[in-house]
């Protein structure tokens, strides 16, 4: 550094000392407030002069930039060091550069839980938004989405909004959360481009610049939801750097692109110019894909292994992921350039990261909410003034994001705030001291897995290398990662009770902000009469009881555990699959057989934790429908020799709305069962999902002797307790 530059440094430090403006250098190292001496001044200046420096403060271009880039969807095998250099090259270079944290994971591995976590800086169990719609068969009673947000009003508090109040100028573009929203009417954002729904193409959006009748419409079908989502970014920092040509001010830029996430129904998912790149690109064969053993996992998670249709394209999915966050490398790529042109690249930090993590096949799971470490980690990569250039593992969560924002802004929320700021991280070297032991990771939807949905509520720890669950079930996992990396080896077993009970002391530590009982009913509208009584319990120390009431309105009886004779009010304890734990299914078996068609079922239930707390009572009345389906397999016609691929064909008769029918296919020659994917040697069924009277499927076999039986199932849980079979021989 030359004298002139030495005596300009100088000045600028002095200034700042003086007025209360911190520097860049500060911001770095301290928490960006003013300083004692700065307020002692201030107390002597007059009201006008207190309130234009306050101005002058909250609107100084010395405090960094600030730009979020949020995926959908994003697994770190994307981010290995193989794609970076061949298909990614400006996230690489971000990778490189910056700050490479390789041990950050969201509290929620499910989409509109995380993101509301990352506008909010808290918990799920914080915001009570556990699920991605307000109410639905995968829910477990719990709920989520946007109206939910908005009734809470977290619509007008949140990190758009605190940083408008720190004195930023505010832009949002992409994605923003699950569940019908006006736009219109959502503070926090002094520009914004919001897409709604889950296509590249056609893409209906919302750009609030415009004039109030041009803001809302659909792009054709030709423009790539990413690349208009880039330009728009380009034009926002431009615009920007133009309109606070006079008054500097600082900017905060969130972008959440599609990217990687599958298109919805049909719909293309690729860039046209790169739709032929990519056709190596393979998943690894790590252990933990398709893997070959899950025996040691819970017995709902232990699934069949995946057939090599599945297998591969499964492999083709990845290839597409891959491709299509090569898009969002060119917007990365488009922004830095951007930030050049308008002089902000050395005053903007910049925060890569995705709203959870993803699995394709490994332990033979597909997608997400299961708690492993594909699931639940993700990337999250920092680049800025300062901040250092090196691979970190420490444990970070992502929602410390929004702590730090604030932190670099000097700004404050008005929740309080689940994560901490990360910007000590940033320092050079990096501290080697942990940044944290432990994490809290939950989920409450359950989980749909090739038609099938699996149970998928937990508590989990994830320490630095360790990672311990328990499921709503009872059952437990706890895996070693320095040793077992893949998790392909639960080794609960192996645990002492001691190391249990400090994990689950440390799960109820950090479960703070959730003080009372919660207990929610699981079950559709209309019951059937082979329906069981379940929900869900949970609470920030232990679940000790639920209590029910069961009383049919047509008799005036109650259910007292063993028949409906008692006239007086009964409460009778559930049935707990985890006592003690933080979260648990609860059930109660009932008789409804002797229930006319359309009766009448009311229900209460509430919960009990280890200090008494009750819940608020859950209420719901259902409608009771007795009849079962009626089934009947046409073809194969009875002890007929057909041909390969042959085609199971049938009509199902229902009162109400038909959900399906369950399938079994056995080979009589060899013993076998067809499983929906392969053969194999203990009884099995498959099920197909249809809603119409006539329906049918086709399958590929081998010749010999067959044995079909199909049953209908409807909405209400009623099988049909006489399944239409027929036998057959295929040439």
């Amino acid at each position: 550094m030359n004298f002139s530059n030495v005596f300009i440094s100088k000045v600028i430090i002095f200034f700042s000392l003086v007025c209360g403006i911190p520097t860049l250098a500060n911001c770095q190292t301290t928490d960006c407030q003013t300083t004692k001496s700065s307020q002692e001044k201030s107390s002597r200046r007059t009201a006008e002069e207190n309130s234009a420096t306050k101005d002058s403060i909250a609107n100084s271009s010395v405090r960094p930039n600030i730009i979020l880039i949020n995926l959908d969807d994003a697994d770190s095998g994307i981010f290995s060091d193989e794609l970076l250099d061949e298909y990614l090259p400006n996230i690489g270079q971000m990778a490189r550069e910056g700050l490479n944290f390789t041990n950050c994971h969201v509290g929620t591995p499910l989409c509109g839980p995380s993101r509301t976590c990352l506008l909010r800086g808290q918990h799920a169990h914080r915001t009570g938004i556990k699920t991605n719609v307000p109410a639905g068969p995968m829910n477990n009673g719990f709920s989520g989405a946007n109206p939910l947000f908005e009734k809470q009003g977290f619509h007008k508090e949140h990190i758009g909004v605190w940083m408008q109040r720190a004195g930023y100028r505010t832009m949002m573009i992409g994605k923003y959360l699950h569940g019908r929203l006006n736009p219109h009417e959502l503070p926090g954002w002094d520009d914004l481009l919001m897409c709604f729904g889950g296509n590249y193409y056609g893409v209906s959006r919302y750009l609030k610049r415009l004039e109030p009748d041009l803001r809302r419409r659909r792009e054709d079908e030709s423009v790539y939801r990413t690349v208009f989502e880039a330009d728009e970014a380009v034009h926002m920092i431009k615009n920007h750097a133009e309109v606070t040509k006079e008054k500097p001010q600082p900017f905060f830029l969130y972008i959440a692109p599609l990217a990687p996430h599958k298109p919805a129904g049909n719909g293309k998912m690729l860039q046209a110019e790169y739709i032929g790149i990519g056709k190596n690109i393979r998943l690894p064969q790590t252990p933990d894909w398709n893997e070959a053993d899950v025996s040691d996992k819970p017995a709902f998670l232990q699934t069949d292994r995946l057939s090599d249709d599945i297998a591969e394209s499964l492999h083709q999915e990845h290839r597409k992921r891959v491709v299509s966050v090569k898009s969002v490398d060119d917007m990365l790529g488009r922004i830095k350039e951007a930030l050049k042109e308008t002089g902000n690249a050395n005053n903007t930090f910049i925060f890569f990261t995705s709203d959870h993590g993803y699995q394709l096949g490994h332990n033979r799971m597909i997608a997400k909410k299961v708690p492993y470490h594909r699931n639940t980690v993700v990337p999250l990569l920092v680049s800025g003034p300062g901040v250092a250039a090196e691979k970190s593992d420490q444990l970070l969560l992502q929602i410390d994001l929004v702590a730090t924002f604030l932190d670099l802004a000097n700004g404050s929320s008005t929740a309080t705030l689940d994560g901490k700021s990360i910007k000590p991280l940033f320092a050079v070297p990096n501290p080697k001291k942990n940044f944290r032991d432990a994490i809290l990771i939950q989920n409450w939807e359950e989980k749909s897995q090739l038609g099938k949905l699996i149970p998928a509520c937990y508590a989990s720890l994830r320490m630095k290398h360790q990672i311990y669950t328990e499921w709503s079930s009872g059952q437990r996992e706890y895996y070693d990662l320095m040793t077992d990396p893949f998790q392909v080896q639960n080794k609960i077993d192996s645990v002492a009770r001691d190391d249990l009970e400090t994990w689950h002391a440390k799960l109820c530590e950090l479960k703070q902000g959730e003080t009372t009982p919660i207990a929610t009913l699981a079950v559709a509208d209309v019951i059937s009469k082979n329906t069981v009584i379940r929900g869900y319990a949970e609470d920030d120390q232990s679940v000790q009881k639920v209590k029910a009431q069961l009383f049919d309105p047509i008799a005036k009886t109650y259910w007292n555990g063993s028949n409906w004779t008692s006239e007086e009010p009964v409460s009778i304890d559930a049935k707990l699959a985890n006592v003690n734990g933080l979260i648990s299914n609860w059930s109660i078996s009932s008789e409804f057989s002797g229930f006319p068609n359309e009766g009448q079922l009311e229900v209460t239930v509430f919960a009990v934790d280890a200090d008494r707390n009750q819940s608020v009572k859950t209420n719901a009345t259902y409608t009771v429908d007795a009849i079962e389906p009626e089934t009947l397999l046409k073809l194969p016609a009875d002890d007929t020799t057909v041909a390969s691929p042959i085609i199971l064909f049938g009509t199902c008769q229902e009162n109400r709305k038909l959900h399906g029918i369950r399938l079994s296919l056995k080979n009589v020659d060899s013993d076998m069962f067809w499983n929906g994917q392969d053969w194999q040697n203990s009884e099995a069924t498959f099920f197909k999902r249809v809603e119409q009277e006539r329906w049918h499927t086709e399958i590929n076999v081998p010749p010999g002797n067959y044995r079909a039986s199909a049953s209908g199932l409807d909405k209400a849980g009623n099988y049909d307790s006489t399944p239409s079979v027929r036998t057959f021989r295929v040439k």
